[in-house]
């Protein structure tokens, strides 16, 4: 997604919500064909440029390997666990992007 009101529609009007461990996921039904992912990763959630950047790399990914069609997808950091490692993350965004996509 690239402009705002896009991502207004998906926090205004979400079809679900999956909380995970270090972020959550909005959902909203899409009229286009193809699938739309959003990311909100803040320097107050992720201080670190690294981490953000692998953040979005393994939500990129996850969302890749996962894609339905005719969703809008918003993927919003929240404070992440030192002790959690990156298959972890990568573990629970597969598992919140599978029933994500068996809603849809």
């Amino acid at each position: 997604m690239h402009h705002s009101s896009e991502f207004d529609e998906v926090f205004k009007n979400p079809l679900k919500k999956i909380h995970g461990q270090g972020f959550l996921i909005l959902a909203r039904r899409n009229l286009a064909a193809e699938s739309k992912l959003g990311l909100v990763v803040g320097k107050k959630n992720l201080p670190k440029a690294v981490a953000r950047n692998r953040f979005k790399r393994h939500v990129r990914e996850s969302f890749r390997r996962h894609k339905a069609k005719h969703l809008q997808v918003v993927v919003l950091a929240t404070k992440r666990q030192q002790s959690q490692s990156n298959i972890q993350l990568r573990q629970q965004l597969d598992n919140a992007f599978q029933t994500l996509m068996q809603v849809a």
